[in-house]
């Protein structure tokens, strides 16, 4: 009898759990994962500051002691974090992604777009990334996600231990378009900052002087940047730029691809500070998304890309 009353309540749980969270629920387990990643951090920051006074006041035992609420704290914060982005991906995101990209895609929050061929101010040799999306937009396949590239060097203290140091050079998210046919060239455009105009320089002038003060152009052939840089074209990717939250750079490839990373400093899909709004949410996620499918949209009908037959 015990048994079945045990089976029966099991039954009842894996029922309970298949059901659909309400609004009010989704957010209140947002929130809830979210209030224990901030404990976690406090917990993190505060036992690494004693681990590292009690080494300094060679109180060992003490040490070890915050080294292991040091290291509960990282396990807490990775366990909440998980959590939270578990929720926001099959409830909110994966909404999302079928609004703007249709039925055909796929999303691995954990997953990682590989970078491409861009023209940078900086240099990097190592690469993470998260919210990796691929999906076929209007017959076009595209990738999109979150990329962090960092450049790590190995540095070497006065005692002459070597560590790894890592420096992330960008942060932000990257787009690969493949158009499916040959585009006419080999272009590269990138956004400056005052400290970029130092390391990078154009070596393709534009008629379009605002252009030309905001963007650094390279091409192995100059008559390829003016056959995909049309005045038109010029004017879209400025007022792209304008609207992009971040730092913007293009690169148009020979074999159909089109790359667009973002330096926005962020990930996709963020929370932001405030509570848990799922409806917010929705619309904030649709919003950065919309910002590339907009670019796809405009220049996959743009006849002067492409390559003649």
């Amino acid at each position: 009898m015990e048994e079945k009353q045990t089976t029966t309540a099991a039954e009842q749980q894996a029922t309970a759990e298949q059901q659909p969270m309400t609004k009010e629920q989704l957010e209140a387990a947002i929130n809830s994962a979210r209030a224990k990643e901030t404990f976690a951090n406090v917990l993190i920051i505060g036992a690494g500051a004693a681990m590292i006074l009690m080494f300094y006041l060679k109180k060992i035992p003490l040490a070890i002691l915050f080294l292991l609420l040091l290291l509960v704290g990282g396990y807490l914060w990775g366990k909440s974090a998980g959590v939270a982005k578990k929720l926001l991906s099959e409830n909110v995101v994966s909404g999302v992604l079928r609004e703007a990209l249709g039925d055909a895609v796929e999303y691995n929050p954990w997953g990682k777009i590989n970078p491409g061929s861009m023209v940078f101010p900086f240099s990097y040799n190592s690469a993470s990334g998260s919210d990796h999306i691929k999906a076929n937009y209007h017959g076009l396949n595209i990738e999109l996600g979150d990329i962090e590239l960092m450049d790590e060097t190995e540095v070497r203290d006065e005692d002459g231990n070597t560590s790894t140091r890592k420096d992330t050079v960008f942060k932000g998210q990257w787009l690969i378009c493949d158009f499916g046919k040959e585009l006419v060239g080999q272009v590269y455009i990138s956004e400056w900052t005052k400290k970029d105009r130092r390391s990078m320089k154009s070596n393709v002038t534009m008629d379009n002087e605002q252009f030309s003060k905001r963007f650094c152009v390279r091409a192995d052939n100059p008559q390829e940047a003016y056959y995909i840089l049309t005045p038109h074209m010029m004017e879209y990717i400025t007022a792209m730029a304008d609207r992009s939250g971040g730092t913007v750079y293009m690169s148009f490839l020979r074999d159909g691809k089109m790359h667009v990373a973002v330096k926005t400093g962020r990930d996709f899909f963020e929370l932001g500070n405030k509570n848990a709004n799922v409806e917010e949410l929705h619309q904030k996620f649709l919003g950065e998304l919309r910002w590339f499918t907009d670019i796809v949209d405009a220049l996959r009908v743009e006849d002067t890309l492409y390559k003649k037959e």
